[in-house]
């Protein structure tokens, strides 16, 4: 059996892989004791599979505009990287209060006491819950049934409350919770906070009941003690422009603004939904409540970087300057129908590939409304014909995220950017 050594194998086939994890590769075929068309074979496969599990930049064709496999939010990122005045201030050149600017540039976006940053909105109701056990002396949590929920990647709310030494109280029933279910587990449970959470990833119709911020915190109120509001998706663009774009998905999704208006002590959620940022946990709310958040020693292990604080800076300028069609989610959502045949057309007419323009429905996605279904024009090629062209397009340069559908590979232009058709023609012409 002809055998072949470490260096030619990995000679053997030419990609973008670090040498030293291509000998690592090499040395553990080799180590199979295979012949030399098996291992270079081999070779090729496991190079191949690899390179895919590197992080690269994807275009989004899904039509899913909060794809969390693909990092949800869309951001144009402008960080250089560079040294940067975090915590320095420098009009008195010495060090300053970390993330000074945006903390008072989101306080008057939301309208908030104060707020906090951390990796994510998972972290932002650990470290709430933590810090208000140990400054608060509390040890229960009392929340509905029908918001006990489980999202991507097995987070699951009880394991979270369980994690902090709190006692989990559920009230109600999945589909109806009354006044009286939190006022009979108030009296019970009296070191207690009332927490409400946004059902992210799923939704409750028919013979359904809920009770209202406005209405819990009449009952907090009453027992005295504090309601928190996780309410996940983070909505907090301004209502005038949703009228005026004609986007109506959002009149029943209430705000972070709304929620603070209504009484919630605390409201937390994610940066990378429908605040159209990046990844991170955004705590505002109570003065008082988030100088303790602060304060918890873990809460610097939790924190955010440079990276993510001056993304999130940029964002909040967007909003405040009322540049929301700035924010690539914003854009994409409010493209209109027209504008978005228009695109369509115009990168038909430049594909060569048999292919034919459907009617779909593009999703928001992300944890954010999942009953929403936009109304979309996609481009759809047959699969059945062109057998391995999805894997074709996963090992572009830039990969390509389409979604089938009935063994039709679909292109949804909603969730990409006009520059990207560019190399979505180039790859369906060479298909």
């Amino acid at each position: 059996m002809e055998k072949i050594s470490v260096n030619a194998l990995v000679a053997s086939y030419k990609n973008q892989l670090p040498r030293e994890i291509q000998l690592e590769i090499a040395k553990s075929i080799l180590a199979e004791s295979l012949g030399k068309d098996e291992a270079l074979r081999k070779f090729v496969e496991k190079i191949d599979s690899f390179s895919l599990s590197r992080q690269k930049r994807v275009i989004n064709c899904t039509g899913t505009l909060l794809h969390t496999n693909l990092g949800r939010a869309q951001s144009r990122m402008s960080f250089s990287g560079h040294a940067t005045n975090v915590e320095y201030d420098l009009e008195k050149q010495e060090r300053g209060i970390r993330n000074n600017y945006l903390t008072s540039s989101m306080n008057i976006l939301l309208n908030s006491e104060d707020v906090c940053f951390v990796n994510n909105n998972a972290s932002s109701l650990f470290l709430t819950l933590q810090a208000l056990k140990k400054e608060n002396k509390i040890d229960a949590v009392i929340i509905s049934r029908g918001e006990i929920i489980e999202i991507g990647g097995s987070y699951r709310l009880p394991e979270i409350i369980q994690e902090t030494g709190m006692k989990l109280v559920e009230v109600g029933t999945t589909n109806k919770t009354h006044p009286k279910d939190y006022k009979k587990a108030l009296k019970e449970n009296p070191n207690s906070l009332v927490l409400k959470v946004h059902r992210s990833n799923f939704s409750l119709s028919g013979f359904v009941e809920e009770v209202s911020i406005k209405k819990l915190k009449i009952i907090a109120d009453e027992f005295n003690v504090l309601l928190i509001h996780d309410l996940g998706s983070g909505l907090v663009i301004d209502r005038k422009f949703l009228e005026k774009q004609n986007i109506s998905y959002f009149d029943k999704e209430m705000s972070v603004q709304e929620s603070l208006e209504d009484g919630a002590d605390i409201v937390m959620f994610s940066g990378d939904k429908l605040f159209g940022s990046i990844q991170s946990g955004i705590i505002a709310g109570s003065e008082d409540i988030i100088t303790k958040i602060k304060k918890y020693p873990l809460f610097r292990t939790f924190r955010c970087s440079p990276v993510i604080t001056y993304e999130l800076q940029k964002t909040t300028e967007l909003y405040l300057s009322k540049e929301e069609k700035s924010i690539p989610f914003w854009s994409f959502l409010s493209t209109s129908r027209q504008e978005l045949d228009e695109r369509v057309q115009n990168v038909s007419k430049q594909i060569t590939l048999e292919h034919s323009i459907v009617e779909d429905f593009s999703l928001i996605g992300g944890g954010s409304m999942p009953d929403v279904k936009i109304p979309s024009s996609v481009i759809s090629v047959n699969d059945k014909v062109y057998g391995e062209a999805q894997d074709m397009l996963l090992k572009l340069e830039i990969p390509i995220v389409p979604r089938t559908k009935e063994n039709n590979i679909i292109f949804d232009l909603r969730s990409s950017f006009v520059e990207d058709d560019i190399h979505i023609i180039n790859a369906l012409n060479t298909l």
